[in-house]
């Protein structure tokens, strides 16, 4: 009976042990999201970039992959729940600047992509779009007159660009952020209150427990998360310090990289704190261009699913970052507030009010307006009652284009609303409905950056025409502006019609003699169109005379943002760069008038007298045109060169623009770029790349072409003297490991140097010693496929850069100005030589020196020199003859430098 009772209690205890345990086993919730910029075309020493998007339009590649239902029904938490996602798209700054013309704003680029491209499987899995944003800033910290993309020093400089960033968000794509992660994980204490008391409640950004710091530029992953909490538990950080849990209004957790979260184990650190009682939000990222994208969420759900097996009690789920903070909070709280969004009429002016039903997270709602100028603003707020604020700043009722507000409250459950009182911009590509192929055989193509996917080409016969058109029915009665774009081709027709109709009435006929710039809004005409009205715009081409010529048909834009002037300048920083004392540089850059009336440029007040153009003032832009300005600066102080210029014109808006001038006054050198005619020479099958370091483009070779290929840049100096020789590749990883640089003076290769062009890519890299160039002689740099590279698929060539060390005017000098920092063996000049030829050497300190020449067999023939002799730079003469006087046979010879355990060897060739 004893022993029955105590199995009876034994049960008991232990089914009570194991409710007990299932009881207080927490929950994870598991966020797998992706930091997602595009990597092709972004250079951090580029202001300009242009991005491929092939990541997002390829059915081959990532984002095609990870949206496929399919993928996604394979990965399944404890309920069955399929793989979601949150996607912090990466905006702002960088791509601000972008060359991209086939999307409608580059700034936005990656959320546009992603929404026009996968939109729907976005939502049909559930997935959550935010914001990533960089805290990029062009800007030259070191002072040594080179600008980057550097990751700024503190939030505040890039503040301007994030609130243009979230506005643009908010009003082009309707999104804007709840959660959010940032660039390099960096934060600051401004950064991360504005985003708690302004923005949103929920921040995915600590990377505990790393700290790094960058002091070469351009400057990138500087962040400190040292004092942040270990667990995967969500906590309020301090206004004090963002590192440490604290009175902040929002929230912040750990997060790590896919890689990280396998090698560290921490998927079975989450778990095994959740055994404990406690839930934990574990937020997982990679990006979506790494080619382990897929196969690391594929690892991740496997060791999810492993570590139930360890852990039965635990039970994770698949959740956005929004829906795991709001699990983690244990809220049934999914409504959004209710808002009105309305005008206040005052005069000319507008003034907003907004109204809600219940508290919002923000201290005030986030309002954007946009206006016919494609300014974007944000406006601050006044409290008027409970839960009732009125914006501060009037805005003008006839600039005004569309309105935005965004509020959440404390869950994070979000409500937008919008005031449009113009249309959207429209782009209508050969895609879409409202474009019709009138007459022709029409094929598409896909290369040359169309916009979408393809676009329609049509081949000329001589006796042939055709013909597309475009239709838009006008939502508005106001002006319109209409545009066209074409992607880039070969052999394209040069006569084109465009006919512009309103309704059956056409309103202008362009006949086009010289063709279209390819990727470029090309300005057709402005229209005024009544609500109801149907703009048409047709393309039609004629084959005579145009034999076997293109004809594209692309998109075309028609948009309501029409204003009388409106003054664009086409950069940031007038930044000459570094500029060889005693040239006059110059620097040319495009004044654009958007507007519908001539503009007129009345002055550039120019800083100072060494800076100067050859514009006369005042003069006029046309219509929807540009001009070219040249700047010339003429400088013989060295140093940096900062200041500043300002342009007066008669735009409404902004008459006057200021621009900073920046220019670094080196020491003479001179540089060759792969676009110098006359200078850069090619042998072999070289292409053209769009990614480049100097100058406008690059050039590649495939390796191991029959012959191998090589380019040369070859330039007369204007200085003779000691040079140093840089080179610069764009940045790579595909390049050659092994490319000979050969140096040559008057077509005799004095030197040769092996690189790796992947190291130091995207940065001037020194290369070889320090030679001795005459002034106008052929001196030449000469890349070449050494045909042994182990890695790499390609040879690279874009600039060489000669600086001028130590000139030298007469060959006699027997000393620099300072003492040489180490020892070095200089080739002989001239080379190959007749009856004498001089070599000279550096010794950084007194030393024991001996110079021997020998002959091609190994015999030493003479010794020029054995004697101890005092730092600096000297110089011998070899006259060609042996230690017996005799005048030795033409042929190669080597001189070999030994002193105090340094030795160098070099050849020379005598010629009778």
């Amino acid at each position: 009976m004893y022993a029955k009772s105590m199995r009876i209690f034994l049960m008991l205890f232990v089914l009570l042990l194991i409710s007990y345990r299932s009881i207080s086993a927490g929950d994870v919730y598991l966020v797998i999201g992706s930091d997602t910029a595009i990597w092709e075309g972004m250079s951090t020493n580029r202001f300009h970039c242009f991005y491929n998007v092939d990541l997002y339009t390829n059915p081959q590649r990532n984002a095609y992959k990870v949206m496929d239902p399919a993928f996604r029904a394979r990965l399944v938490d404890s309920d069955g729940q399929p793989l979601k996602m949150t996607w912090w798209m990466m905006a702002g700054n960088i791509f601000r600047y972008a060359t991209n013309t086939n999307v409608p704003i580059p700034n936005i680029m990656t959320l546009y992509l992603m929404k026009t491209y996968h939109g729907n499987e976005v939502i049909a899995n559930g997935d959550e779009l935010s914001l990533h944003y960089h805290t990029f800033r062009w800007y030259d910290y070191n002072h040594d007159g080179i600008f980057y993309w550097n990751q700024a020093l503190k939030f505040m400089d890039c503040f301007d660009d994030f609130n243009v960033t979230l506005a643009q968000y908010l009003l082009e794509e309707q999104v804007f952020p709840v959660s959010f992660r940032s660039g390099w994980h960096y934060m600051d204490n401004d950064w991360q209150h504005y985003l708690d008391n302004y923005i949103l409640p929920y921040s995915l950004h600590n990377d505990y427990p790393h700290k790094h710091n960058d002091t070469v530029e351009p400057l990138d992953n500087i962040y400190d998360w040292s004092q942040a909490p270990a667990a995967f538990i969500p906590y309020r950080p301090s206004s004090q310090n963002y590192q440490i849990p604290g009175n902040g209004k929002g929230w912040n957790v750990r997060s790590a990289h896919f890689w990280r979260v396998i090698h560290d184990h921490l998927i079975d650190t989450v778990f095994a704190a959740a055994q404990k009682g406690q839930d934990q939000v574990a937020c997982f990222w990679g990006h979506l261009p790494e080619h382990d994208f897929i196969t690391n969420i594929e690892r991740l759900d496997s060791i999810a699913h492993a570590r139930i097996g360890a852990y039965p009690d635990v039970k994770f789920y698949y959740c956005t970052a929004t829906e795991a903070m709001q699990r983690w909070r244990k809220t049934t709280d999914s409504q959004p507030p209710t808002v009105d969004f309305s005008i206040e009429h005052s005069g000319d002016d507008l003034y907003f009010t907004i109204q809600t039903d219940e508290p919002i997270f923000q201290v005030q709602p986030f309002v954007a307006v946009k206006d016919i100028y494609e300014n974007y603003r944000i406006l601050s707020c006044e409290q008027t009652g409970s839960n009732s604020w009125r914006t501060r700043e009037p805005i003008r009722r006839d600039l005004l284009a569309k309105a935005g507000v965004a509020v959440c409250d404390s869950l994070g459950n979000q409500q937008l609303k919008f005031i449009r009182l113009l249309p959207d911009d429209a782009f209508i590509d050969n895609k879409d409905n409202r474009f019709e192929t009138v007459y022709g055989n029409w094929q598409p193509i896909s290369s040359g950056t169309p916009w979408g996917t393809d676009a329609l080409a049509a081949t000329l016969n001589e006796n042939d025409s055709v013909e597309v058109q475009w239709t838009y029915d006008v939502p508005k009665t106001t002006f319109y502006n209409v545009f066209v774009q074409i992607p880039k081709t070969e052999n394209t027709a040069k006569r084109l019609m465009y006919v512009v109709h309103n309704g059956e009435n056409s309103i202008d006929t362009l006949n086009i003699s010289s063709g279209l710039l390819p990727n470029s809004w090309h300005y057709l005409k402005t229209l005024s169109a009544s609500e109801g009205d149907q703009i048409r715009i047709q393309l039609k081409a004629f084959g005579q005379g145009q034999n076997g010529q293109t004809v594209l048909a692309d998109v075309v834009k028609i948009s309501p943002l029409v204003r009388d002037r409106d003054l664009r300048v086409d950069e940031q920083i007038i930044n000459f760069g570094a500029i060889s004392w005693g040239d006059t540089a110059q620097y040319s850059f495009k004044l654009q008038n958007l507007g519908k009336e001539s503009l007129t440029i009345k002055k550039i007040d120019l800083p100072k007298a060494t800076m100067f153009t050859d514009i006369q003032f005042p003069f006029a832009i046309p219509a929807m045109s540009d001009t070219a300005i040249t700047l010339f600066l003429h400088s013989e102080t060295m140093g940096n060169y900062l200041d500043s210029l300002t342009i007066e014109s008669n735009d409404p808006q902004k008459p006057r623009i200021t621009l900073p001038v920046n220019a670094t006054v080196e020491n003479y050198f001179a540089i060759v770029d792969n676009e110098d005619a006359g200078h850069y020479f090619e042998f072999g099958e070289w292409h053209t790349s769009n990614a480049q370091a100097y100058g406008p483009s690059s050039r590649y070779a495939w390796l191991n072409q029959k012959p191998l290929a090589y380019a040369t840049f070859q330039i007369k100096l204007r200085k003779s003297g000691v040079y140093e020789l840089f080179e610069i590749v764009p940045k790579t990883v595909n390049a050659t490991d092994k490319a000979i640089y050969e140096i040559r003076i008057d077509s005799v290769a004095i030197d040769s140097i092996l690189l790796n062009q992947n190291e130091g890519s995207g940065a001037w890299v020194r290369f070889g010693g320090r030679y001795y160039f005459p002034a106008d002689v052929t001196v030449e740099i000469r890349v070449v496929d050494s045909g042994q590279s182990t890695m790499g698929d390609v040879l690279r060539a874009d600039a060489v850069k000669f600086s001028l060390i130590k000139e030298i005017t007469d060959l006699s000098q027997n000393s620099m100005a300072e003492l040489p920092d180490r020892f070095y063996l200089m080739q002989n000049f001239p080379n190959p030589f007749n009856a004498t030829t001089t070599i000279r050497y550096y010794l950084p300190q007194a030393a024991q020196v001996q110079i021997d020449i020998f002959n091609v067999l190994g015999k030493k023939v003479r010794t020029l020199i054995d004697t101890r002799q005092t730092a600096g730079v000297h110089r011998l003469i070899w006259n060609g003859q042996n230690d017996m006087g005799e005048t030795v046979s033409s042929g190669l010879y080597y001189y070999r430098l030994n002193a105090s355990g340094f030795k160098a060897m070099k050849k020379m060739i005598l010629l009778k």
